[in-house]
């Protein structure tokens, strides 16, 4: 058995996946402890013959999918799921990038800790390795940190333990188990998969150092300008929501998860729609205030809601807020000012 499986959805990544590859392969666990699997996700240029290249070079820990029709990256993970072999699974993006050290380091914590997932720091960098957001440390980091009763699972629902799918191990048997998958042919689906890993995890432990890049590129999912795509992340909370429905857990965890839905249907969503889209689509918003006020009637009454810094709360208040198309663009420029405001002030503390 293979230490590690580390999967890798790919779609048209011809410029960035050599990069990838060269920090997976060159890793302190070594190569040989190590199973790749890519999934390439009917990419259009080259990319499917780049990774030809690397498999024919390491046959034995390079495994390469090559899907015939796109099925967006949670559609390659699931896929690879079902590849891997190995005690431990990892994801990286393809255009991503991580130092030597991240998976000696992760699996020998998991090992000497027993937890079910091992987290990293991570750095958000520009395409030309300039660090735009650099890593914050960690409190709660360097120690294992264990959910064993109510009040501690509702804890990290609302929390989280701050890192992405991509800077994580998990262990393969307890993915198994719980039944772990990503949704299908929609973007956004790491928002589905930290919903039910919240239900899922015993224990968890924190890396303090940044050994994952998160690479910003003007092309990439989240910051495509005017892309229908982000309104999947609308799709995927109410699919998130049925399930919680499905599994009788609504009610247990009425509060956590009607914070949440808050915070990432209506707070997130509209920050991109005001942020990310040129021409906004007004007649979503409605749909937005209407399905909130639907779903959770009575919100206003969420007691996690004071916790929600001033800007949040204000753009939440538009749920209650008869909007027309001039209203909401005034409120959109507003927001756009005053997060240029902060960016600046940001830069100025940094420089």
């Amino acid at each position: 058995m293979k230490k590690i499986s580390v999967i890798v959805p790919c779609y048209n990544v011809e410029r960035e996946i050599d990069r990838c590859v060269q920090s997976l392969v060159a890793q302190s666990l070594s190569i040989s402890n190590m199973e790749l699997i890519f999934v390439d996700d009917a990419s259009e240029d080259s990319t499917a013959q780049k990774l030809s290249v690397w498999e024919a070079r390491y046959p034995d820990s390079i495994i390469v999918i090559r899907c015939t029709e796109n099925g967006k990256q949670g559609t390659a993970r699931n896929i690879g799921m079902q590849y891997a072999t190995g005690e431990y699974i990892g994801f990286v993006d393809s255009d991503d990038y991580v130092e030597s050290a991240m998976y000696r380091e992760m699996c020998r914590i998991a090992d000497d800790e027993r937890v079910d997932m091992v987290t990293c720091l991570f750095v958000r960098e520009e395409e030309d390795g300039t660090i735009a957001i650099d890593a914050e440390k960690r409190a709660d980091a360097g120690k294992s940190i264990w959910i064993r009763t109510e009040e501690e699972r509702k804890k990290y629902m609302k929390n989280g333990s701050g890192g992405g799918v991509w800077s994580s191990i998990y262990r393969r048997e307890f993915i198994i188990k719980k039944q772990l998958w990503f949704p299908e042919g929609v973007r956004y689906e790491d928002n589905y998969w930290g919903a039910f890993l919240a239900q899922a995890l015993s224990g968890y432990y924190i890396i303090n150092k940044p050994f994952y890049h998160y690479v910003i590129h003007n092309n990439s999912t989240i910051m495509q300008t005017n892309a229908v795509h982000h309104l999947d992340r609308l799709v995927v909370e109410l699919m998130k929501v049925e399930e919680y429905e499905r599994r009788g857990l609504l009610e247990k965890y009425h509060d956590e998860i009607e914070f949440n839905f808050l915070k990432m249907y209506f707070i997130n969503t509209i920050r991109i729609l005001f942020v990310r889209f040129r021409e906004i689509p007004y007649d979503i918003i409605y749909i937005m205030q209407q399905n909130v006020k639907e779903l959770f009637p009575d919100y206003r009454q969420n007691p996690y809601l004071k916790e929600l810094p001033q800007l949040q709360w204000e753009l939440l208040k538009m749920v209650e807020i008869p909007l027309n198309k001039e209203k909401i663009d005034i409120l959109a420029d507003g927001y756009r000012k005053g997060l240029r405001g902060w960016q600046n002030q940001q830069k100025g503390w940094n420089s």
